[in-house]
């Protein structure tokens, strides 16, 4: 790690402190600290799997007693970006943070709010059809939907409904990363998150040979245009048995909220 400026913890009281009309929050050395070590793990500056310094080294660099270095690896580690172990061989680790992280601080907003499971599974409905649109302008486009449509070759009438939601949700997640957009794929797959018990259980409710019949011919028939390149109306026809889909959920869902589906999943 590069060297660092040295951090008076007299000086980062971690509290508010006046300067005339305004009040400007001062960081407590520990957010700082953290903040130095996360900048140089997202810039990858500390490739994912590496070891930190050990503390003894870290408080030198730092110039920050062992509470606040402790402080600052518990604010990494609750954010994925390092693990802990403890005892004599223990020590920090750098590691990639999963689609949890985000999708644990959206599912909370959410609730907070109150958000319906209707309005969620409308905003899945809306980003799903571009992600198709997205798939047919690629070079390989046709490769690109056998991908998909090879992903129903997993459905085995042996399998159980839940298990059928498993493919029909991967399906789902290999469409955005096939997209190519990054921000999309991340927004679908924490939306997704956030979720993923009670799409699952929705999935389960309608997942049985007979009924994955006539939603894989639709799937074959926006394959076909996809491969075929025309983007805009394989995205039309998925918008509209998307709307169809939406109007189911919301009798079955009614009232029901994020809030609802998450304690009832966890």
């Amino acid at each position: 790690m590069e060297p660092a400026a040295r951090l008076d913890e007299r000086e980062q009281p971690g509290r508010l402190r006046a300067v005339g009309m305004e009040r400007v929050h001062v960081p407590k050395t520990a957010e700082v600290v953290a903040q130095a070590i996360r900048s140089q793990i997202v810039r990858g500056e500390i490739p994912e799997g590496s070891a930190l310094p050990g503390e003894a080294e870290l408080m030198t660099q730092f110039g920050v007693s062992r509470p606040s270095l402790r402080e600052a690896f518990r604010i990494l580690e609750s954010e994925q970006l390092i693990t802990v172990r403890r005892g004599s061989r223990g020590g920090a680790r750098v590691m990639r943070p999963d689609i949890t992280v985000a999708s644990r601080y959206l599912g909370l907003l959410m609730q907070v709010d109150g958000v319906l499971l209707s309005d969620v599974f409308q905003a899945r409905a809306l980003i799903e059809p571009v992600a198709l649109r997205l798939v047919a302008q690629r070079e390989d486009r046709g490769a690109a939907a056998e991908q998909l449509t090879a992903v129903f070759d997993r459905l085995d009438p042996g399998l159980s409904p839940r298990q059928r939601a498993e493919v029909w949700l991967g399906f789902y997640l290999l469409l955005f990363e096939l997209a190519g957009n990054k921000t999309l794929q991340l927004l679908y797959g924490t939306l997704t998150e956030v979720l993923r018990h009670e799409l699952l259980d929705s999935m389960s409710d309608a997942a049985d040979h007979q009924r994955d019949i006539p939603a894989m011919k639709a799937v074959k028939k926006a394959m076909r245009l996809v491969a075929a390149g025309k983007g805009d109306d394989a995205a039309n026809f998925w918008r509209n048995q998307m709307f169809l889909l939406e109007e189911r959920m919301e009798r079955v869902h009614q009232s029901k909220t994020v809030v609802d589906a998450i304690t009832n999943g966890s």
